[in-house]
């Protein structure tokens, strides 16, 4: 099936989706019955063999921080499941033109917080010299 994907998608967008499009995953990952997401078992060895070395993550811990990094929240599932849920707004079944959006998205949290650090160090820098000059 072929996909229009946005210029300048990175790369791990891509690959989430042709994965989860992909009919021969569906054992491993597939579609969420909401089409605005995937479900993935929780079976490591499974996912190890079909998915992390494809993002190149060696612990299932990894490629789920990786998730989150890229945009996408964990859905609480019953316990007893087997099987975890994922969704993003922007990472739609048939309209792979909406994950620049998600990217986009996730770009612009990530700048944020690194400003939101920064304004914290400076503020840290001056709260110290000025109790340097108290103390002199």
């Amino acid at each position: 099936m072929g996909q229009n994907f946005p210029n300048g998608l990175g790369t791990f967008y891509i690959g989430m989706y042709k994965l989860v499009e992909d009919p021969s995953s569906d054992p491993i990952i597939s579609w969420s019955k909401s089409n605005n997401g995937f479900v993935m078992c929780k079976e490591e060895e499974r996912i190890r063999s079909k998915i992390l070395w494809r993002f190149h993550c060696e612990k299932l811990s990894e490629f789920l921080s990786e998730l989150k990094y890229y945009g996408f929240r964990r859905v609480k599932k019953k316990k007893g499941s087997g099987e975890m849920e994922f969704r993003n707004e922007d990472f739609v079944r048939g309209q792979p033109e909406r994950l620049r959006d998600m990217m986009l998205k996730a770009c612009r949290k990530h700048r944020a917080k690194f400003k939101a650090k920064e304004t914290a160090k400076e503020a840290a820098k001056e709260a110290v010299k000025q109790l340097q000059r108290l103390q002199i």
